[in-house]
């Protein structure tokens, strides 16, 4: 091969050959009348079926509800034409103008452009009737379909859905607008253990409850499912660390808000009855004042809402007051275990008493007792200290921090 193409005779036959087929095709009529070497070249024609039909026609105010989509297009003239046409494949289009035409059902004529001009063109049908509808848009609320919702996980509570938007727009013709009853989303909550948030697709039905094949704007909204776990209110307990400065004391403590809601397990949530842990350090309270204080999540719960809380603390000038003759009892005493006091302890006591003026004067002994706890102790001489029970912002201090005790084991 490669012999043959570096043959100078045989490439001048090859552009021979070449040159008189183009002179044919481009000749055609002439030769058609005159002698030739070559075969006389006649009509023929070619037929292309299903061709597209554009409409153009004002898509800003109108809707093309109807019109055939496809015409067949007849196509005559020289074979070496039409051969050219086949293998060529120009850019031909078949249309209708009704860009100056209103609302409503019209009969136009189909036209053509971008066919060789060698070749006769007639297309079937000449004409076609087309119905514009002036477009509409209307707005709807998107529904949430939640489904399965048996199926969430065993404790868990499913919540309101938050759809963003909150509507969509549908923009149609405004007979194909008016059948549009709802929009909906779908939502599968089987095995759902957390709060869902994702998009979804909008679907459109008429009040038969028919999806239509139509689009809204957008056709995806974002969907929050809440899922919460199994969940208890309970009130918070402050726990106070170090020391106001000298001279003060504390008048009220206020936490807002006063109880938390904790998220867990069922046999989590279930025991539990308050929230301990959350520390209020009484070193860093020069005067009232309201603190932030974060709210620990206990071990075994999942989370706590709200994560902080606000600590109004009230404090005034510390004073004192003596109470004198003050019971001291012994507690933890039971069926096998009993104690008394030995004798050369008193079994009457003096207690100083430090608050703000206010408090002291609103206590009174009953409010308040002196104790000694033998719960952890073993039978035989004891010496435990003195604790007292009263008020939570009165502070008691007594000359002796201890009480000696006897304990006696009635089991043996």
């Amino acid at each position: 091969m490669d012999r043959l193409f570096n043959s100078h005779w045989f490439v001048r036959v090859i552009a021979f050959f070449v040159a008189l087929m183009l002179f044919a095709m481009v000749n055609q009529d002439n030769l058609g009348n005159q002698p030739s070497v070559l075969p006389t070249i006649s009509n023929s024609s070619y037929t292309l079926e299903e061709v597209e039909l554009q409409v153009q026609y004002n898509e800003d105010d109108y809707v093309l509800t109807n019109a055939p989509n496809t015409v067949q297009v007849n196509l005559s003239g020289s074979r070496s034409a039409l051969a050219y046409f086949q293998m060529m494949r120009p850019n031909y289009e078949v249309y209708i103008d009704v860009t100056e035409l209103a609302a409503g059902e019209h009969r136009a004529r189909i036209q053509y452009r971008g066919f060789p001009s060698e070749l006769s063109v007639s297309v079937a049908p000449q004409t076609a009737n087309i119905e514009l509808q002036e477009i509409q848009t209307s707005s709807f609320p998107v529904q949430v379909d939640l489904l399965n919702t048996e199926g969430v996980e065993e404790g868990y509570t499913v919540g309101t859905p938050i759809v963003t938007p909150l509507n969509v727009d549908v923009t149609n013709a405004s007979d194909w607008v008016a059948q549009v009853d709802m929009a909906k989303v779908f939502i599968d909550m089987d095995g759902a253990d957390e709060t869902l948030e994702n998009e979804f697709p909008v679907h459109l039905y008429n009040e038969d409850g028919t999806e239509l094949e139509m689009d809204s704007n957008p056709n995806f909204v974002t969907v929050r499912v809440p899922v919460t776990s199994p969940n208890k209110l309970v009130p918070v307990s402050i726990k106070r660390i170090g020391s106001l400065q000298d001279g003060l004391s504390i008048e009220n403590i206020e936490l807002t808000p006063g109880d938390v809601t904790v998220y867990g397990p069922s046999d989590f949530i279930e025991s539990l009855d308050s929230l301990s842990g959350v520390e209020l350090d009484l070193s860093k309270i020069e005067e009232s004042t309201t603190v932030e204080l974060d709210v620990p999540v206990p071990e075994g719960a999942e989370k706590v809402e709200p994560e902080t809380i606000s600590v109004e603390v009230t404090v005034d000038q510390e004073e004192e007051r003596e109470l004198s003759s003050v019971p001291l009892n012994i507690i933890g005493v039971t069926d096998n275990k009993t104690a008394v006091l030995q004798s050369d302890q008193p079994a009457l006591i003096s207690v100083m008493a430090y608050g703000t003026e206010d408090q002291l004067n609103r206590m009174s002994n009953s409010d308040f007792q002196a104790y000694v706890d033998i719960s952890d102790s073993s039978a035989g001489d004891k010496e435990l200290p003195i604790e007292f029970n009263g008020p939570q912002n009165i502070r008691f201090e007594t000359e002796e921090t201890d009480a000696f005790v006897t304990i006696r084991d009635q089991s043996e």
